[in-house]
């Protein structure tokens, strides 16, 4: 993961409710006030809802965040260099925004 793919990440999904903070002391993308995206120690973690999680999980491109070892965030999944970050960023966003219905 490169901090470029992350930087045209949030250059292309800021805009209207999106936009850039911090969360964790990590650089981050909210809808509102949610965040659906952060930057980690170099790797894109993304709130998915449960069953897309599971499948990235199961898949092998996700595996489960976990701030602090041991401690896992629920709803939140580190996506591997693979996966499609656009793709799957927009997913996160717009189940982020679902929830604040």
């Amino acid at each position: 993961m490169t901090q470029q793919r992350w930087d045209e990440l949030v250059e292309d999904s800021v805009g209207g409710d999106v936009t850039a903070g911090t969360m964790f002391g990590s650089k981050g993308l909210r809808t509102g006030t949610k965040f659906f995206a952060i930057w980690w120690h170099e790797q894109l973690v993304l709130k998915l809802p449960p069953a897309q999680l599971e499948q990235l999980v199961q898949a092998g491109t996700g595996t489960l965040f976990e701030p602090m070892e041991g401690r896992q965030m629920n709803g939140w999944v580190v996506v591997d260099g693979t996966a499609d970050w656009t793709a799957l960023s927009n997913d996160a966003r717009e189940f982020v925004d679902s929830l604040k219905r």
